[in-house]
């Protein structure tokens, strides 16, 4: 029976792919682009809906952000859309998924889906595997970019590494430990690549039907250090104190692209198996310097600025969400926020959502203006309890792309199909009903 995977490579640029393809590197990249057809997806076209969190659940549902209006990380557990996952169980269908950005867990038969670390939603597994999703959603929420506690979670993480590794992966899993070793932008990449193994392992004892696998560290990668790679050809750099990568003669960007490679090479060589690769969108050059922060301890901080009552759930990057048990304590919350200024900026955006405050450190400057942190006409020193997230180097773009193993490539040489992103859902859902006279085969 045909087998349907959805590998997302979320915000990966193809642009930069063939780059390094035409260098002779990312040899099944170069495979699949020569065998099949590569399209350009396309998003929304306004700015505030250009995140991950908003296009992933178009993918998942067909739906745009106007017809689903999830707006940010978390919110699709408040919504009833269906997505691909129980539209296709209710057809009778098997299912899974690992870190679906933004995606629900409303398949109780599942043979797998454990979910982003961001939404909270109920993990389909044993016992193990809800710890392992535990132990990553507390080091990604913790922020765990330090070198301690990144050795904390490999630590943590060595029991699973032995149990769904392949023999064949120790030499992928060596060549990112060392990267990870002097560099802390390499580490998501071991996530990503455990990841791959546990879905390959997990969708083989299943015999899984169709499964998805989103992946993270290379929009990660990109948006911190595109100005370090050989494939950006603009003249902006990063300072030495920020990253030493390309002093040392190290590409960030195609260190995680060979990474896929490898992932996307296993995922090829999978028997019966119609694959999709997409990005959802992609990353071009930022043109404006912007730094991005977080706190360390967002509930001590926020305490001493005079911010009390919530309940606290770190997101992604700089975001967060406070939540009140009353209408009055969450405008006193925001009341307090409000009157926090850097620099003589307002510290926090905030979007007030009744109950809630999703909130974000909205101080794009230099760090020494932490120093001197104002809320009542009191400086507060606040240097050590925030860090740096990055220096935003790349930003979205509403074109993704998009190969489907079923799509031999055109004979229009150079130039590439748009199809809009909301596509994809029928695409996946449209494998099944009825099997194509062949599935395209990998092999040279």
């Amino acid at each position: 029976m045909l087998q349907v995977v959805s590998l997302e490579l979320n915000e990966i640029n193809f642009d930069f792919v063939q780059y390094y393809v035409a260098d002779g590197r990312l040899p099944n990249f170069a495979r699949a682009l020569a065998r099949f057809e590569l399209s350009e997806t396309v998003a929304e076209d306004l700015h505030p809906f250009l995140e991950p969190w908003i296009q992933w659940p178009t993918v998942y549902t067909g739906k745009d952000y106007a017809g689903h209006k999830v707006f940010r990380l978390g919110d699709i557990v408040e919504t009833d859309h269906r997505q691909i996952w129980e539209t296709l169980a209710d057809e009778g269908i098997s299912v899974g998924a690992i870190s679906p950005i933004n995606g629900a867990n409303r398949v109780p038969g599942a043979d797998f889906f454990v979910p982003d670390p961001w939404t909270v939603t109920p993990v389909t597994g044993d016992a193990s595997l809800r710890e392992l999703s535990a132990i990553v959603t507390e080091a990604v929420n913790g922020n765990a970019h330090g070198a301690g506690g990144m050795i904390t979670l490999a630590r943590r993480l060595t029991p699973f590494v032995w149990r769904y590794a392949s023999v064949r992966s120790w030499r992928e899993y060596s060549r990112i430990l060392g990267y990870s070793v002097k560099y802390k932008w390499a580490r998501a990449a071991f996530l990503d690549f455990f990841l791959s193994e546990l879905f390959l392992k997990l969708r083989a004892q299943k015999g899984t039907q169709f499964a998805s696998l989103f992946l993270n560290a290379g929009a990660h990668i990109q948006h911190h250090h595109m100005f370090e790679a050989g494939a950006y050809k603009g003249d902006q750099s990063n300072p030495s104190w920020y990253s030493s990568a390309k002093d040392d003669g190290v590409d960030p960007l195609l260190f995680i692209y060979e990474v896929y490679d490898a992932i996307l090479g296993e995922f090829m060589d999978l028997p019966n198996t119609r694959l999709f690769v997409t990005t959802g969108l992609s990353q071009v050059a930022n043109p404006r310097t912007i730094y991005q922060y977080r706190f360390t301890d967002h509930a001590a901080s926020l305490t001493k600025l005079g911010v009390t009552g919530f309940d606290l759930a770190p997101r992604m990057s700089r975001d967060f969400l406070l939540s009140f048990p009353t209408r009055e304590a969450a405008d006193a919350a925001k009341a307090r926020m409000e009157q926090v200024t850097c620099a003589g900026q307002p510290m926090f955006t905030i979007e007030d959502r009744e109950l809630s405050l999703f909130c974000q450190i909205g101080y794009f400057g230099t760090s020494e203006a932490f120093a001197e942190v104002t809320v009542d006409g009191r400086k507060i020193d606040m240097r050590d309890e925030i860090v740096l997230v990055s220096i935003e180097n790349g930003i979205h773009q509403t074109i993704g792309y998009h190969i489907d193993t079923a799509m031999p490539i055109g004979s229009a040489k150079g130039e590439r199909p748009r199809i809009p992103l909301t596509s994809i859902f029928d695409r996946m859902r449209g494998a099944f009903a009825k099997e194509p006279a062949r599935v395209a085969e990998f092999a040279a």
